[in-house]
């Protein structure tokens, strides 16, 4: 006879957390299925099972759950940045990254909820703050991690880290907006992406410019050397006119 294994009860917080989970779940399929503006909360109540009541326990309303997933977006993003934070390679880090981002977002509907959070956020303000500050924290992070490779010398120390961090997250998310229409991302596409990080984040040490060779200073031709002569003859003097008298009469 099996005996059953009874399943160890969950605290309060631990069901409160699984309903929450649930919601955010269920309303997520509502979004993806409809859109935020067209999915009312008695659908999103009827996905999960719940009744209104119990739903507005968790959330006070559509925008809340709505900034709900924008924030457990970016901290599952941070949670992946946080495995490569001392890492010996970054730039293999980075590569590792870019392929979670293209798996996690490569359902078309996966890429299209997010791209419509962030959508949200510029147009909702309770929405957009939350997608501000979460951004900030991912930001800040990856802008630490940079920090970090380039004191041991992994990549370029002229880079700005913080706008390296901004610039790498902007081609994070055009990877996955790209995915919405290419679901399949071709891996040559990927492996170019890597190649050009690399080359962007290359350490300028090992490839020092070299210092122009500086121009010969003129130098002054040589004085020609003075030819000796002898002896500069003695100047002249001038005849008196006793001796010109006598020099003409020895010419009678």
């Amino acid at each position: 006879m099996a005996i059953r294994k009874s399943k160890t009860p969950q605290s309060p917080t631990q069901r409160a957390d699984q309903k929450r989970v649930d919601i955010l779940k269920s309303a997520g399929k509502c979004f993806r299925k409809t859109g935020f503006h067209q999915t009312s909360m008695q659908e999103i109540c009827s996905e999960v099972g719940l009744g209104p009541g119990a739903v507005y326990r968790y959330f006070t309303s559509k925008d809340a759950i709505i900034a709900a997933m924008a924030e457990d977006e970016r901290r599952q993003a941070r949670t992946l940045l946080s495995e490569f934070h001392d890492t010996d390679d970054l730039p293999q880090a980075l590569s590792a990254i870019t392929r979670a981002f293209a798996r996690r977002y490569a359902a078309i509907s996966d890429a299209g909820l997010m791209t419509e959070i962030y959508a949200e956020g510029l147009r909702n303000k309770r929405v957009g703050a939350v997608i501000k500050t979460a951004d900030t924290e991912w930001i800040d992070g990856l802008a630490d991690m940079l920090h970090t490779a380039q004191e041991r010398g992994q990549i370029d120390p002229a880079l700005d880290p913080q706008t390296a961090a901004l610039l790498l997250t902007a081609m994070w998310d055009g990877i996955v907006i790209r995915q919405a229409y290419t679901p399949e991302l071709p891996e040559a596409m990927l492996a170019l992406f890597d190649d050009m990080l690399k080359r962007w984040l290359a350490t300028a040490a090992v490839s020092k410019r070299a210092k122009p060779v500086p121009a010969p200073k003129a130098v002054a031709p040589a004085a020609e050397p003075e030819l000796d002569l002898g002896p500069t003859p003695a100047a002249e003097k001038p005849l008196t006119q006793a001796e010109i008298d006598l020099r003409q009469m020895s010419l009678i």
